[in-house]
């Protein structure tokens, strides 16, 4: 290997890429650090798993064509019309970009086109919730722009393009910038915060942020001298934003009508503890109440919760949950539960149409995390060269990135409430079991670096 055939490697519990060429100089590693070099302590930087949990990628054998035949730069950003040839892909998050990047691993041939109402930024989603531990600007969240990710893929991309309707019929999709034919359709359309019932004449001003635009926003409100932040929902995204802004300095308020953080994947003496840590660093918590009312009062706001109590804020931050976004689909006439409903070839009822992250549903489960979004995106690609590589509906891994009490979860199966679910437990780890079989765990501390190694000796 030449000294410019830099790799890199993927951590899949979160996204985060180690690319050779630029090092992670926040760790100490400089640019051109080759994976082999790197210090056997070395973490991950965004979830804090370990050097041997990252797996390599592969590199894309994408041949550019001459211009003018649906390759290079200038085809990247053309407004295309597709073609009963084209794959299209409408979304460019993490499942947008991860079909394109595993179409073009077995294929430089077949049009693609992707289509996104946003700027289309290459970005690890889960760094939005720890940047400001991390030093980072919002600029230097994203990896790469759009056009120049289309164009290193092969593929063409149309930002800032917004879908309004789907014609299964004549395959075609009419957009706010006209219309486009396709051949396959893979609908990568992600999830919205949930939008809460308050009332109040400042309820507007509640900020839901779910990908770099909005999160883009938060931080040019955090620059308007505030000091408090309310944040409504005590689940994964919550904690991780309350960890984020109270050691950034800002006073924090978490909201939440359940009583205790994270309360879908800890038990309770485990939810205690992330509780009191992060308490400890000035977070806090506000359990069994949902936010009624939110007023201006002066230069703050006045937040009003559902037992009558009140405090003064600067800014709301919703983090109450996502809701996929399936309008497109609803209107097409696709079936939609939680989400798209799709087979584990990630096809829908249309064998032209197929889904995948946060807004598709395979056996009535949504799987809204990186790992399994890659897996799903893997075998999108393999159905469309023709290949059955059904997606294995295992339970995700959550990596919680909370400094001050790591956490790596693996929920057991959604089984409905059919099979008990019996727990062991022992100092920093707690086993969850189907009869003397684990099936999922909780891992906590030092221990939590650990989770993708238990996870692929259950899992795989």
């Amino acid at each position: 290997m030449s000294d410019g055939d830099f790799q890199r490697w993927i951590c899949d519990a979160c996204g985060y890429i180690y690319d050779e060429a630029k090092g992670d100089p926040d760790s100490g590693l400089a640019a051109g650090t080759r994976y082999g070099d790197i210090p056997e302590d070395w973490q991950c930087p965004l979830c804090g798993l370990r050097k041997s949990d990252l797996r390599l990628l592969p590199d894309m054998p994408v041949q550019p064509m001459p211009m003018g035949k649906g390759r290079g730069t200038k085809a990247a950003s053309s407004k295309s019309r597709g073609s009963a040839g084209h794959i299209l892909i409408v979304g460019a998050g993490v499942a947008g970009w991860s079909v394109a990047e595993a179409i073009r691993a077995t294929d430089t041939e077949t049009p693609v086109l992707l289509v996104t109402a946003c700027e289309g930024f290459s970005y690890p989603k889960p760094a939005l919730s720890t940047a400001l531990a991390n030093g980072k600007g919002v600029d230097e969240i994203a990896e790469q722009d759009a056009i120049s990710k289309a164009a290193a893929l092969g593929i063409e991309v149309r930002t800032e393009t917004r879908v309004i309707k789907l014609d299964r019929a004549k395959k075609r999709l009419t957009t706010a910038k006209g219309g486009i034919q396709y051949g396959k359709l893979v609908l990568a359309l992600g999830a919205s915060q949930r939008k809460l019932e308050v009332s109040g004449d400042a309820a507007e001003a509640i900020l839901r942020v779910n990908d770099l635009k909005a999160y883009r926003g938060l931080r040019q409100r955090l620059d308007d001298d505030v000091k408090h932040v309310t944040i409504l929902g005590a689940g994964l995204i919550g904690c991780e934003f309350a960890e984020d802004l109270a050691g950034a300095g800002y006073a924090v308020s978490v909201i939440d009508p359940s009583d205790q953080p994270l309360a879908k994947l800890l038990p309770a003496p485990t939810a205690l503890q992330l509780r009191s840590r992060l308490q400890d660093k000035g977070v806090q918590w506000r359990f069994h109440v949902t936010l009624d009312r939110l007023e201006s009062s002066g230069a703050s706001k006045r937040a009003i919760f559902s037992d009558g109590n009140a405090i003064e804020t600067d800014l709301v931050l919703s983090a109450a949950g996502l809701v996929a976004n399936t309008q497109i689909a609803v209107k097409a006439d696709l079936p939609v539960n939680r989400g798209i409903v799709t087979n584990r070839l990630m096809q829908s009822n249309d064998p032209d149409v197929f889904a995948l992250g946060d807004c598709a549903e395979v056996e009535g489960q949504v799987y809204a995390y990186i790992e399994p979004i890659r897996r799903q995106a893997q075998t999108i690609a393999a159905a469309l060269r023709g290949e059955d590589q059904p997606f294995d509906v295992k339970p995700p891994l959550v990596r919680v990135k909370t400094p001050s009490f790591p956490l790596s979860i693996c929920p057991p199966p959604d089984n409905g409430g059919s099979t008990e679910i019996a727990s062991r437990e022992s100092e920093d780890r707690i086993d969850l079991l189907n009869g003397d079989r684990i099936v999922g765990f909780v891992l906590t501390g030092s221990r939590a670096s650990d989770g993708m190694t238990l996870y692929r000796e259950i899992y795989n």
